[in-house]
């Protein structure tokens, strides 16, 4: 528990070191591809001395290669394919086009549908085309169709396709980057990309045929040797592997972590009570709203725990969230009240979460009493502390994480004889949380929340009790000012109304609310 006196918090586990915690914005995605193209033109415009002696050195040297072990295919299957009409033409643009539809297709998908994934998937691309264009300028390769006497036909400039070879649009384009080929890199690492988010054996299948139908029309059209494309194989590898060592470390079990998967058992979280009398019932589809959004953020709320016995444990990724286990709805309109609310969360905390899906759940409960809602988040202790849990509550209620690091100074007070439990929540930065220890006698943990009235879509949240939830009952008292919620306390069964006016006469100019759980 965040307590008076702490500096820090450890939060909610969301391998933040794995990259940035936003969601990426467009217009920087948009200059990073400038900046990639910016790349590629420089090395177009400035190639090492003897560039197109080399480059046509360095294509008879593969194909003497591929001639060497007798797979030398590509002539007899150009030729084929400059005489079959328009079935040459259909792989003209094939080749053309549909590696460029195919990758800006899944990178805008990812971006708009699966942004959890997106920086991956876009670091995974950018690292495969510097790669592939570092080799463009120290390793050029003509294609089999720039080769001096080798019998090719250049079947895209011979069939004038429209935004290749031999058209205005592309005259600047490379012409001696034939290895790698990323004609086949981007259609695999599309595949690849798709197998790792999206699953489904008809999408696979799709993608598959798609990479082999690429690499038949890069090799017949005479634009690429076939090592071209293992050359592009290699690229997609290398990048998804550079890529994958940051998340690698990021998702990495800690001693921490696998004492407390192997011991802890239950939940901690947050029980957030809402005020409908304004609004609408809170319903699953807002916290699958919420929660889906920050994704992205917070990469264990889409890990499951690994596997018991595996050498080098690490979270792994469960793409496909079960939702309606994740997001439950619960209505208490019988018998209603606290008391069912409370026996409702003690049961959902002392569940214990299954170790196949995800660590936490948001439940959804109605009829808790007239114009009363609750909202309920779990995590499992190995993913956040109490603080953190919290800290997740603040964030899918308020929209803004908590600043779980804003120091608080300590307070030495004695706990009282009663041994009675409080907790303080401040939303007000203004407020003092010493003075509500000094008014008790003791030290009270406090937990801290975005300035002003936190709100679950439209409803007012009018209670934040962390859980577990104090001993036999709980008791609520809360302070406002103009309207706005700016302390409330909570305490295991006891007398709050003393409590309440002692906080009154401690804390002048705030009028006191107060609510009995």
């Amino acid at each position: 528990m965040l307590t008076a006196g702490s500096t820090g918090s450890t939060g909610l586990t969301d391998g933040r070191a794995a990259g940035s915690t936003r969601r990426a914005r467009w217009w920087t995605e948009l200059l990073l591809g400038l900046g990639l193209f910016g790349v590629y033109l420089l090395i177009k415009f400035l190639p090492l001395p003897a560039n197109l002696e080399r480059a046509q050195a360095n294509g008879e040297a593969i194909l003497a290669l591929e001639r060497f072990f007798a797979l030398d295919f590509e002539l007899p299957v150009n030729l084929w394919l400059a005489d079959q009409g328009w079935l040459r033409v259909a792989a003209n643009y094939e080749y053309a086009y549909t590696y460029i539809i195919t990758t800006l297709i899944l990178l805008v998908w990812v971006f708009a549908r699966r942004p959890e994934h997106y920086r991956w998937v876009r670091n995974s691309f950018l690292w495969m085309n510097l790669l592939a264009l570092g080799v463009f300028w120290i390793f050029p390769v003509a294609p089999p169709r720039m080769l001096p006497d080798a019998g090719f036909v250049d079947t895209v400039r011979l069939g004038r396709t429209w935004g290749s070879w031999g058209s205005p649009m592309v005259d600047n384009a490379n012409q001696l980057a034939a290895m790698p080929s990323l004609h086949i890199g981007w259609a695999l690492w599309v595949s690849v990309v798709l197998a790792r988010i999206a699953g489904g054996w008809l999408v696979q299948v799709v993608s598959a045929v798609h990479v082999l139908v690429t690499f038949v029309v890069i090799v017949a059209t005479g634009n690429h040797y076939w090592l071209d494309a293992v050359g592009g194989a290699v690229v997609v590898w290398l990048g998804v592997a550079l890529t994958g060592v940051g998340r690698r470390q990021a998702d990495r079990l800690t001693p921490g972590e696998a004492r407390l998967l192997a011991t802890a058992n239950g939940a901690c979280g947050a029980l957030a009570l809402l005020d409908t009398s304004r609004g609408s019932q809170p319903g699953p589809e807002q916290v699958k709203a919420l929660v889906g959004a920050r994704l992205a953020d917070r990469p264990r709320l889409r890990q499951r725990p690994p596997r018991p016995g595996r050498r080098r444990p690490r979270w792994l990724e469960h793409p496909r969230l079960d939702w309606a286990w994740h997001v439950p709805v619960f209505d208490l309109s019988r018998p209603g009240g606290t008391a069912a609310l409370h026996r409702l969360v003690a049961d959902l905390a002392a569940e214990p979460l299954p170790g196949d899906r995800p660590l936490w759940r948001v439940a959804v409960v109605t009829g808790v009493a007239d114009d009363v809602a609750a909202v309920v988040t779990l995590v499992h202790p190995a993913l956040a502390d109490e603080a953190g849990a919290v800290e997740l509550a603040f964030d899918l209620l308020g929209g803004t994480p908590v600043p779980g690091s804003r120091e608080r100074r300590p307070t030495s007070a004695p706990p009282p004889p009663s041994g009675r439990a409080f907790t303080a929540l401040c939303l007000d930065p203004e407020t003092r949380p010493e003075a509500l220890s000094s008014v008790l006698g003791r030290t009270v943990p406090v937990l801290t929340g975005p300035a002003g009235q936190p709100r679950f879509g439209e409803l007012p949240v009018t209670a934040v009790v962390p859980v577990p939830l104090p001993a036999d009952g709980v008791s609520a008292v809360a302070l406002d000012r103009g309207g706005v919620l700016t302390v409330g306390a909570l305490a295991a069964d006891g007398d709050i109304d003393r409590f309440g006016a002692k906080i009154r006469a401690e804390l002048p100019g705030l009028r006191l609310d107060s609510r009995r759980g």
